[in-house]
């Protein structure tokens, strides 16, 4: 387990599995995602299952003492060599727009850059995600780049924003917060 401030990430356990796939899912959540496939629960155990099989990516729940399940975290692409991480997360739709998100994303944050000495994190935000895009803003990341058209919606494709913060801004971004 990881604590910072009120959020802990702790390791997923079975019994988060169902709150995950009603989590990933709910339409407003995969809306956001790459991949749009329902997930059934034999599926979803199957993806539990490989978790240990896969050292460069990390999954954890996030939690709080009110709440058993905000949501869960993704950290993927690790690149030890470079100390570079991939993060991710998707808070419970009843919860969002309480400021959730952004406790658990400083968390991902403090995790990343304090405990696993990366240099460098980084995400891909869909182009419509603005709620996401403020979030991370907020949290001091600036856009690199985008794939362009690269994720069909409604009827229309839309770009892939990369998103990043350095270890030097977020730490100079903490200076500001103390």
């Amino acid at each position: 387990m990881f604590k910072h401030e009120s959020v802990t990430l702790r390791i997923i356990e079975e019994s988060d599995l169902e709150p995950m796939r009603k989590l990933r899912n709910d339409p407003t959540t995969w809306v956001n995602l790459t991949d749009i496939e329902p997930i059934d629960s034999e599926s979803q155990h199957r993806w539990f299952q490989s978790l240990a099989g896969h050292p460069d990516r990390l999954y954890f729940v996030a939690c709080d003492d009110e709440h058993d399940f905000l949501g869960i975290t993704r950290m993927d692409e690790i690149d030890r060599a470079n100390r570079s991480i991939r993060v991710g997360c998707d808070i419970v739709s009843e919860i969002r727009g309480q400021g959730y998100g952004s406790k658990v994303f400083a968390t991902v944050l403090k995790y990343s850059f304090d405990y696993m000495n990366m240099h460098r994190v980084w995400l891909a935000v869909l182009d419509y995600n603005q709620v996401g895009i403020n979030l991370y803003k907020k949290h001091g990341f600036q856009e690199e780049g985008s794939y362009r058209d690269a994720i069909f919606r409604n009827g229309h494709y839309h770009d892939y924003t990369i998103m990043s913060l350095l270890e030097e801004e977020y730490r100079n971004g903490q200076q500001g917060t103390k």
